[in-house]
């Protein structure tokens, strides 16, 4: 387990003043009085006492005696000043006119002049504004400039709510923007946003430049700014985000409350047709220029005022009575009514939640404040796991943190107003956010996930460049000032502290505790997580020096297709890796799918998504062999679908990971990992050709997909197969359509509609002989159509009946057409595997000659397409097939003289490997553009069969490797087995790793050696001149060449009789008693409750009572909390040398 003591004191419920009606266990979210309702206001402004959000009076003491004491301190205030002195020059009328326009901002959208160049254009455009011209915006792609003559917004759609404001949008053709068919981006709306959102980031730093250096011309700037706020923004409208371009029509209030059942029709431009809701909801609703996320906007401008609104000059006020109840309520208050109608919890959400909260602080009303520790709580326990982990990804979950970051600084010690008590009869004394709730479990999982560059493995969606940064070390540091929590904030913010991190550490790090950390480092334990079900596995003194990642988690939104995953770092270098995320960009696909993971493919096909699941069976470290084992159920033809991982450490000459995956079930199961690099060298695989005995059968059909209302005709179809000669086969359309097709297929048409969104029919034209009628008739309730008609008998899109084609193979398509449609896609649909499971259905393009969009006009034309079904489930460029009757490998050269090697035992022709480029692009902005990695599969086939994968990786400096080679050893037992023998040769002499799934006893002899055990993992020196090493996991004996390991229970079990937890710890009562000389700290207990999922908790702690032994899961505030379960187990490890 960890070598680290991360502590983080949570609270005691029992120390939790005030709060007995909200126990930590059972918070769930807090009563709230109607966040709407803004007489509480009036009420209790009188009693707040400014500045009261994110920085508190003892923040700015301590501040200026950072300032008095430290240059870093001293050097970020006069940065401060330097650029609120520019702002203030600005805050003019007329400036502030141009920053904050009537007009109700837009958000983002595509460049039309990257499409017209053929580039990769993106559904939010990558954009670039500046403050010194204002009123431009510029693609980092193309460089166009807009306003732009040659991509006019020539459509213009006027408010009648507010007849000043008339939105003007681009007038050429429209683009997909996500779920919304016809977008037409609005330039001058983009910019719009972008000057708003800048005028906040002013009035944050005139801000704070009056807080550091008390001159009030930076609060009379500020005042300016937010009065200008005050002007225009209660007329601003709520609009749909990202590129949608919805605007309602009404009263922004009743546009809130009703946002999917709007009063009135809300402004859209041709072709939409309104639906009286704002596409998407709360998720993407703004006012001011984001994406459903108005809550960041919202605290700034709150503290800003907090920060100013006392001011004085010389003995006069800078803001009059009159003012600050204008700023209050048009600009905090109004600002506010958006949050406060959405109940939901996201990780959008949560940030509105906050600013709701900061409003409720700044202006005394404890409906807003409790509506957002509603929001906050709800977000602790049930956003986040309960182990903390993410639901979604680290990404995501660092964007949730930013989103409740306010809370933590905001809640160091809250009461609410006297006289108030909230709905329920209960007040809030004293409340502290990071000491009162489990934030600080969220923080622990997000600190444990880090690998050794302290950065997130990217896994899911999310980057190579998430961590956790500076201005979270420092929140986390003032909450739970533990040493490893100092040690952490040393090392990201180092000894020059500079903008964002000094802005933190001037408000929040005591003066005379301005250089954190010391002479402890920061260090990384090996943990397993109970609900996020990732194993996490560290090399190096303090876990720094390497990670493997094990992935066994359900799915979820912003998951992958990736249950039982890989991932291996080490020595800084990604060597099995997680293709990350690409954010909003249309090939995002490419890193979701199963085949962007390392893992096994059964059939070619997608993994299941819900209802995966994924148990740990096995968790154990010894100080030279760490195990862990997961299955999941992600394939539902699966025998077995099974994962072990054992990392030998070989301290300084060297570490490599055994990776055993067991896959049963299905025709084909395939190995898969990508390399790290294209510097690569294959050693001892033999070329072969392509086995096209195997390939699983393929069915497939033509589609003419229709995404509007429109109607076509077809005519004189015909579907051929081309020869190797080049002549055509028989024409597959055998018989013209002779009765009119609902959703599904009549039996034996020959012919296919699939009705995804909207309605569509297709039958015989009328008075066209032969002819086919298909027309959309109805779009879905938000406008999408999507409908196809489908040259072939597919029921839909089941596949069942359809044509049956050759993998490889060419196909020409001749057809007449006419019609309305503006654009028509054209795609073979094709099922590779199980014909009707969605997971196997694949698109391959047919692309008709003469043409780059099919566009069908009033007469009819005649067109031809040639295409190909693709050889394979998984499409590689340039692959090679091999086989390897013995040993091989592959090796990586990586920057810096480094060296990853994959080594294979041989398998006796029963294998074929094949390796061949494949997506490689990591960045949404097209940076890496084309980029392509290879991908290796290594393909077993047998109907039903059940293989056994194993793979020995390795990452070393040049000429410091340690394996040299890897074989399987036979195996011998007087009964049924799993077991593998592998046999690793290094430069240290050879090693013996046996695998199992029970506790058979296996025997292996080889060359005069012999190994003899029960375990289900065991390690031995195979030689028995090496140094007495060995390790035994869940087994009673290993007997080998240099060790000799007994011990008399391989595995203890029993019942859980209660799981419980009190004063920061909690615990899993069970019998029977385990053996008081047992010590379980380091081991793992696996639970399972009535869901059947086996969950692996660290020990970090026992207890033995009255014939019951009680196993802390978390102690002192480290850990996880223990949840009802129904049986326990405990692998028994022995081992013998190492540290």
């Amino acid at each position: 387990m960890s070598r680290s003591s991360i502590i983080f004191n949570l609270c005691e419920v029992a120390l939790m003043a005030g709060l007995a009606a909200f126990p930590v266990a059972a918070f769930g979210g807090m009563a709230y009085d109607d966040p709407r309702d803004w007489t509480m206001w009036e009420t209790y402004r009188s009693s707040v006492k400014h500045p009261c959000t994110l920085i508190k009076s003892e923040d700015l003491v301590r501040a200026k005696a950072n300032m008095a004491t430290h240059e870093w301190a001293q050097s970020y205030a006069a940065r401060i000043r330097k650029n609120a002195d520019a702002f203030v020059e600005l805050m003019t009328p007329e400036y502030l006119a141009t920053m904050a326009e009537i007009m109700t901002p837009g958000c983002t959208g595509p460049c039309p002049e990257c499409r017209a160049q053929g580039k990769r254009w993106h559904p939010n455009g990558q954009w670039g504004w500046s403050f010194h011209r204002p009123n431009e915006l510029t693609c980092r792609v193309c460089k166009a400039v807009f306003p732009n003559e040659k991509h006019p917004e020539s459509v213009a759609v006027p408010c009648t709510w507010d007849p000043r404001q008339v939105f003007t949008f681009y007038g050429g053709d429209t683009f997909t923007c996500f779920s919304y068919r016809y977008a037409r981006p609005t330039f001058t709306g983009i910019i719009r946003a972008r000057k708003f959102g800048f005028l906040s980031s002013q009035l944050q730093t005139l801000a704070l430049s009056y807080a550091l250096h008390d001159d009030p011309k930076y609060a009379r700037a500020a005042r300016a700014a937010l009065l200008r706020v005050a002007d225009v923004f209660p007329k601003y409208v709520v609009r749909a985000g990202y590129g949608y371009g919805e605007f309602s029509n009404c009263d922004p209030h009743t546009a809130s409350e009703r946002i999917n059942n709007l009063p009135n029709d809300e402004l859209v431009y041709p072709p939409n047709k309104p639906d009286r809701r704002i596409h998407t909801g709360y998720w993407s609703a703004s006012r001011v220029g984001s994406s459903g996320m108005d809550g960041g906007w919202l605290t700034r401008v709150t503290v800003a005022y907090d920060l100013t609104c006392e001011a004085r000059d010389g003995d006069a006020p800078v803001y009059s009575e009159a003012e600050r109840l204008r700023i209050e309520r048009d600009v905090l208050l109004e600002g506010s009514y958006l949050a406060a109608c959405d109940s939901s919890i996201n990780n959008k959400s949560v940030g509105n939640r906050a600013g709701a909260a900061m409003v409720g602080l700044c202006v005394g009303h404890p409906g807003l404040v409790r509506f957002g520790l509603d929001g906050f709580m709800r977000t602790v326990d049930d956003w986040f796991l309960p182990d903390g982990g993410t639901s979604e990804s680290a990404a995501y979950a660092m964007m949730t943190m930013g989103g409740v970051r306010p809370f933590g600084l905001a809640f160091r010690d809250y009461s609410e107003p006297e006289g108030y008590s909230g709905p329920d009869g209960k007040r809030l004394d004293h409340f502290n956010a990071c000491r009162d709730t489990r934030y600080g479990t969220c923080w622990q999982g997000l600190l444990w996930t880090l690998q050794g560059d302290l950065r997130h493995p990217p896994i899911a969606d999310s980057y190579r460049t998430t961590r956790v940064s500076a201005p979270y070390a420092e929140l986390v540091a003032l909450a739970y000032p533990t040493e490893q929590h100092m040690a952490y904030l040393s090392e990201v913010t180092g000894s020059r502290l500079a903008g964002r991190a000094a802005q933190e550490a001037i408000f929040y790090r005591n003066s005379d505790a301005a250089q954190p950390g010391g002479e402890v480092p920061f260090e990384l334990p090996d943990v397993v997580f109970p609900f996020l079900a990732q194993g996490f596995l560290r090399l190096g003194e303090q876990g720094r020096a390497g990670t493997v990642v094990l992935n066994a988690s359900g799915w979820g939104g912003h998951h992958h297709s990736d249950s039982l995953d890989l991932y291996l770092w080490k020595d800084g270098h990604e060597l099995l890796s997680d293709l990350g995320y690409l954010w909003d960009h249309p090939d995002k696909k490419k890193t979701y799918r199963t085949m962007a993971h390392n893992l096994v493919m059964l059939d070619g096909m997608e993994q299941e998504r819900k209802g995966r699941g994924g148990s740990f069976h096995l968790y154990a470290t010894t100080p030279r062999v760490k195990a862990m084992e997961a299955s999941s159920t992600a394939y539902p033809q699966a025998t077995m679908y099974r994962r072990t991982c054992v990392q030998i450490d070989h301290g300084e000459n060297g570490a490599y990971l055994v990776d055993v995956f067991r896959a049963g079930g299905g025709k084909q199961r395939e190995y898969l990992f990508h390399g790290p690099g294209n510097e690569y060298e294959v050693h001892g695989v033999k070329p072969v050709r392509e086995p096209l005995e195997e390939r699983v059968p393929i069915h497939f059909g033509v589609r003419f997909h229709l995404g509007e209302l429109a109607e076509i005709f077809l005519k004189d179809i015909a579907l051929h197969e081309i020869g190797p000669d080049g002549t055509p086969g028989r024409n597959l359309v055998q018989s013209p359509l002779a009765e009119p097709l609902g959703g599904t297929l009549r039996a034996g048409a020959g012919w296919g509609c699939y009705i995804g969104n909207g309605a569509a029919t297709a039958e015989p034209a009328p008075g066209e002989q032969g002819a086919i009628r298909f027309a959309a008739t109805k779009a879905q309730a938000d406008g999408v159509v999507n409908v196809a008609f489908i040259v072939g008998e597919t029921d839909g899109y089941r596949g069942t009946a359809t044509f049956s084609g050759r993998a490889g193979s060419s196909y020409r398509l001749t057809f007449s057409i006419k019609g309305t449609a503006s654009r028509i896609g054209t795609q073979a649909v094709y099922w590779q595997g199980k014909p009707g499971d969605s997971r196997a259905r694949r698109y391959a393009t047919v692309a008709v000659k003469d043409t780059s969009a099919l566009a069908p006009g009033p007469q009819w034309s005649r067109h031809e397409a040639v295409f190909q079904l693709p050889t394979d489930a998984v499409e590689l460029a340039g692959q090679r097939w091999g086989t390897a009757d013995d040993a091989c490998s592959i090796r990586w050269a990586l920057p810096g003289d480094y060296r990853f090697a994959a080594h294979f035992p041989g398998t006796e022709g029963g294998e074929r490997i094949r390796i061949g480029a494949g997506w490689g692009q990591r960045d949404h902005r097209n940076s890496d553009r084309g980029s392509v990695l290879p991908y290796v599969f290594r393909r077993r086939s047998g109907e039903g069969e059940t293989d056994t994968f194993v793979t020995v990786f390795e990452g070393a400096e040049v000429d410091r490797e340690l394996v040299k080679g890897v074989r399987l050893l036979e195996v011998s037992s007087s009964g049924a087995h799993t077991a593998v023998a592998i046999l690793v040769s290094t430069s240290q002499g050879s090693d013996l790793v046996i695998s199992q799934l029970g506790n058979a006893d296996v025997r292996v002899e080889e060359g005069g050696r012999s190994a003899q055990t029960d375990a289900r993992i065991a390690f031995t020196s195979w030689e028995s001149g090496q140094a007495q090493l060995g390790a035994m996991i869940e087994g009673t004996s290993l007997r080998g060449p240099s060790a000799t390991l007994t011990t008399e229970v391989a595995t203890f079990s029993g019942r859980v009789l209660r799981a419980g937890g009190a004063q920061g710890a909690s615990w899993f009562d069970v019998v029977p008693e385990l053996p008081r000389d047992v010590m379980l700290r380091g081991c793992a207990v696996l639970v399972t409750a009535d869901d059947g999922i086996e969950r692996a908790y660290p020990i970090w702690r026992q207890e033995t009572t009255e014939s019951v032994t009680r196993l802390f899961t978390e102690y002192a505030g480290e850990g996880f909390p223990a949840l009802p379960a129904e049986t326990w187990r405990i692998s028994n490890s022995v081992f013998v040398g190492g540290r």
